[in-house]
Parts: C-alpha cells; sequence; structure tokens
C-alpha cells in the first residue's frame, strides 16, 4: 500500500503518527512516546480531520508506548475530542495496549469514559489484529 502524504499522513511526529489506513478503511494512530498536553490534544485533533475527511467509523489507536495520561486531558478527551469525533461519524474505537503497567491502565480509564458515549464504543485488545478486526468487523 502506497501513503500519499498530503493526503493520508495527519501527524508524523518523534511521540505520534495518524495516518488513514485505506486497506483496512480505519485512522490508525501510534503513540512513540510521551505527549505533553499541547502535543495530545493537537495530535488528536488531527485525528478528527482524518476522521470527517475519510468518513470513518472505526479508530484504532497502538497505545502499548503511551505511560500516562493526566487527569486534565482524559476530561478534555471526554467533553472536547469525544463529541468532536463523534459529530464526524466515528463510531468505533479501539485501543491496543501493553501487556501490563501503568499505561495499560491509563488506557482503560481513558476506553472506560468513552464506551457507549452516545453511540461511540471502545475496547481494549492486546494485538493489532484483534483491534482491527474488531473496529472494521462493526465492532463485532
Amino acid at each position: 500500500m502506497t501513503i500519499n502524504p498530503s493526503k493520508d499522513v495527519y501527524v508524523d511526529e518523534a511521540y505520534l503518527s495518524i495516518r488513514w489506513d485505506d486497506l483496512h478503511q480505519h485512522v490508525h494512530t501510534e503513540w512513540r512516546a510521551f505527549a505533553n498536553s499541547s502535543e495530545l490534544r493537537s495530535g488528536l485533533l488531527k485525528g478528527i480531520r482524518a476522521i470527517k475527511e475519510h468518513r470513518a467509523a472505526a479508530y484504532v489507536s497502538d497505545a502499548r508506548k503511551v505511560k500516562v495520561i493526566v487527569h486534565e486531558d482524559q476530561k478534555w478527551i471526554k467533553e472536547t475530542w469525544m463529541p468532536l469525533a463523534i459529530q464526524a461519524g466515528l463510531k468505533r474505537l479501539a485501543f491496543v495496549t501493553a501487556p501490563t503497567g501503568l499505561g495499560r491502565l491509563t488506557i482503560e480509564d481513558v476506553a472506560g469514559l468513552v464506551d457507549d458515549h452516545e453511540g461511540l464504543h471502545s475496547r481494549t485488545f492486546d494485538s493489532m489484529a484483534a483491534a482491527r478486526q474488531w473496529a472494521v468487523s462493526g465492532g463485532k
């Protein structure tokens, strides 16, 4: 698969990658390193643009390298990002978590904030394959 950088890559930073996965028809994020609040929020807003431009119903986030998301950012995700994502058409948000540790607990907290919020469903997974399967199959 060839990615057109101007169309399919929304963020390519040391801490985060966001791109449209044309093959699997979902927005794909990969958290690569710690992102401060400004970086996290800016990156997630670019993800909203990807959802809108591709009319994406599915979003798969590889969050295995996430260590912590502070409570203020979790609140922002719930109160600002989720309504924007829902308005853009997002239906399913799949998180791939680390097998253990604080990062896993943090992502589980965030997934709990999201699940079944006005029709937006989320789940956590141990592998990209399982996350992608759930997200693109309509949450089945």
